[in-house]
């Protein structure tokens, strides 16, 4: 019998993810590259989508990504800068939240 731990999810970011695939789809590539970071046009191809797209989910862009509902506001990814270049890495909270949309909503 699988014993699940308590772990509670702020609604606002459970919502962000299931009003938008493609912030699911990021988040899932970046948790599946974990420990490394990549770098948007290597999301965007891996996933099959605009790199302008992916870059609005991650960090909000106009009325079309709401800036408070992107995944680096949310806390589930994070900005790398080495080099001058910006990788983008899942956060322990993003792997958190995988873990549990993977158990309960089979995500």
């Amino acid at each position: 019998m699988k014993v699940q731990s308590f772990f509670t999810i702020d609604p606002h970011i459970l919502r962000s993810l299931n009003k938008s695939s493609l912030r699911k789809r990021v988040l899932k590539y970046l948790d599946r590259v974990h420990p490394n970071a990549d770098y948007l046009a290597n999301i965007a191809r891996a996933i099959g989508s605009d790199p302008s797209n992916v870059l609005g989910c991650l960090k909000g862009m106009g009325n079309r990504y709401n800036g408070n509902s992107s995944l680096i506001e949310l806390g589930l990814v994070e900005v790398v800068e080495k080099d001058g270049y910006k990788y983008y890495r899942i956060t322990e909270l993003g792997k958190r939240v995988v873990k549990y949309m993977e158990e309960v909503y089979g995500f």
